[in-house]
């Protein structure tokens, strides 16, 4: 029977966005580098370490924001995300998304979505955050405005699950019908039992 798997499902939404990314035109490459630098993932084996490996304080320099397939609706270039994900004490884990989204020339903005923090956090509860600086605030990135807040406001996710949390940041940038239903029929293609269930859990969460 099939399962959901959020590492699966990573991995096959991120072998569309390197496919759409090694055909993105060189001027918007060229672009998403100046704003990101080296840290874009450029083949599966790249994407594969970012989704994979867990986050360690020293690892941040190594891991690489992830192309996102080419199904934007009006009014962004292309978006980038990163997981980061750490093993917590009891065997617990907590997972935390980056979004990087070039929004036309080096124009950018960036969000993180973030499980909840630990009491006595006001940020105790699943939310997603506007970004001035990411991978844990260790790399600046050309293009985000300076002005921008990072702490507030801070708009609930009702989830700290990282597979719904995931969902929610996929559904954020396709939309939902024809959108990130559009995504998953493509990336699960000649694999019905497993989109009916990644369609089936994606309904949950938004309808």
């Amino acid at each position: 029977m099939p399962s959901l798997d959020r590492f699966e499902l990573m991995r096959l939404y991120a072998r569309r966005g390197i496919a759409d990314w090694k055909t993105a035109p060189a001027e918007l490459r060229g672009r998403a580098a100046r704003c990101l630098g080296t840290a874009i993932a450029d083949n599966e084996h790249e994407a594969n370490n970012s989704i994979y490996v867990p986050y360690e304080e020293n690892s941040g320099s190594k891991l690489r924001f992830i192309p996102m397939p080419k199904h934007p609706k009006k009014g962004i270039e292309r978006c980038f995300f990163l997981p980061l994900w750490e093993m917590l004490s009891g065997g617990k884990e907590a997972v935390a998304f980056e979004l990087f989204v070039l929004v036309a020339r080096t124009d950018c903005l960036a969000f993180r979505f973030e499980p909840a923090h630990k009491p006595p956090s006001v940020h105790n509860y699943g939310h997603v955050q506007l970004s001035r600086k990411m991978v844990r605030k260790t790399i600046e990135v050309r293009g985000i405005p300076n002005w921008l807040p990072d702490s507030y406001p801070a708009f609930p996710i009702l989830t700290s699950e990282p597979l719904t949390a995931f969902l929610c940041m996929v559904t954020a940038v396709h939309g939902y019908e024809d959108g990130c239903t559009a995504v998953l029929q493509d990336i699960f293609a000649g694999r019905p039992g497993e989109l009916a269930l990644y369609l089936n859990e994606l309904k949950k969460i938004l309808v």
